[in-house]
C-alpha cells in the first residue's frame, strides 16, 4: 500500500489527465487554452456538483457572497487560467493547490479534494465495498458472567478470535479497531 501525499495527489491527477486527455472534457482539454478552460468551467458549473465541488470552485474563483457564479466565471480574466494551461502542457512541474483542485474537478478525478484523498489509505481500485465485507455473526460480550450481544452503531465485526475482536467503522472503512479480551 503506497502512502498518499500531496505529491502523489498531484501526480495521479496529472497521470489521469495524460491518460484520458480530459475524459468527458476532451474537447476543451485536449490542447488546453485559457479560453477553453474557462468554457469548460462554465459548461460544468451546474453539471458537476459533488459534495466538495462548491468549495473547490469558491476557492479558485473567490466568489463574493450571493454573487452569480456563472457571471463571475464569465468575467474572470483569462490570465487566471494560464498557470493551469502551463501545468497541463508540462511547461511547469507544479501549480497552486487551488489550481490543482480545479483541474481535479475538471477531469473528474476522485477522490477529491486533497483532504479526502489523503484520508484514503489505499487506492479506490483495490477497495472492497463495505457491503461486500463478510461479517461473521456478532460475538457475545460478557458482563457479570452473562453473555450479551452488543450492537455498536456504525461498526461491523470483521474478525473474531478467542482472544480478540476486530471491528471496522462504517463511517471510515479504513479505521480498524482490534480489542484484546482477557477472560
Amino acid at each position: 500500500m503506497k502512502i498518499k501525499t500531496s505529491a502523489t495527489y498531484r501526480n495521479e491527477i496529472l497521470e489521469k489527465y495524460k491518460r484520458e486527455r480530459g475524459g468527458e472534457m476532451i474537447s476543451y482539454l485536449l490542447e488546453p487554452t485559457r479560453k477553453q478552460i474557462k468554457e469548460a468551467c462554465i459548461w460544468l458549473l451546474n453539471r458537476r456538483n459533488e459534495k466538495y465541488d462548491t468549495s473547490i470552485l469558491n476557492r479558485f474563483f473567490q466568489f463574493e457572497e450571493g454573487e452569480n457564479r456563472l457571471f463571475a466565471i464569465e468575467r474572470t480574466k483569462g490570465d487566471k487560467f494560464k498557470p493551469i494551461v502551463n501545468f497541463l502542457t508540462g511547461e511547469t512541474k507544479s501549480t497552486t493547490s487551488a489550481n490543482l483542485e480545479l483541474i481535479a474537478w475538471l477531469i473528474d478525478f476522485k477522490p477529491r479534494p486533497l483532504s479526502i484523498y489523503l484520508r484514503s489509505n489505499h487506492s479506490l481500485e483495490n477497495e472492497v465495498p463495505f457491503s461486500e465485507l463478510k461479517t461473521p455473526p456478532q460475538s457475545p460480550m460478557y458482563y457479570n458472567n452473562v453473555a450479551e450481544v452488543v450492537d455498536i452503531p456504525e461498526t461491523k465485526v470483521i474478525e473474531k478470535t478467542d482472544k480478540s475482536i476486530t471491528i471496522i467503522s462504517q463511517i471510515n472503512p479504513t479505521l480498524k479497531i482490534t480489542t484484546i479480551v482477557s477472560l
